[in-house]
């Protein structure tokens, strides 16, 4: 919370200029367009990719039963075998945790909280950071 708060103060201030105002000039309009845009477009990207490696490897080690619904298939496959062979062996965590009464968790969500937060943090610190760095 500390830190968005020096954030805001950091980049909104009356010396900031502002949009359809006389102090933003045409060329730093195009330039924050053409910096902001792809630099969150590439955050989003990132943190999704890393969601898709991390909380499946971070699930299998805490004994987590998960499902993909959309972003990541193979893992319904797997499941669907582990079921069919009978291992039903429940973690140390998961009995520990009462996870015992969900068959599985969909790691979908986890992933769209991991890319979403990447977003938010890109628009509201490092686009804005960026601006400063470039003079824009």
């Amino acid at each position: 919370v500390t830190g968005i708060q020096q954030t805001y103060h950091q980049f909104h201030h009356e010396g900031v200029p502002r949009i359809f105002s006389p102090t933003l000039t045409l060329q730093v309009f195009m330039g924050r367009v053409l910096v902001g845009i792809p630099t969150i477009l590439l955050v989003k990207f990132c943190s999704k990719a890393l969601a898709k490696w991390i909380l499946p490897v971070l699930s299998n080690t805490l004994s987590i039963p998960i499902k993909s619904s959309f972003y990541i298939p193979t893992l319904n496959d797997s499941l669907e075998d582990k079921k069919s062979n009978g291992n039903k062996q429940s973690g140390y965590i998961q009995k520990v945790l009462f996870f015992s009464s969900q068959d599985s968790f969909d790691v979908d969500t986890g992933i769209r909280f991991f890319q979403y937060a990447g977003l938010a943090w890109s628009v509201v610190d490092l686009v804005p950071s960026l601006f400063s760095y470039l003079g824009l």
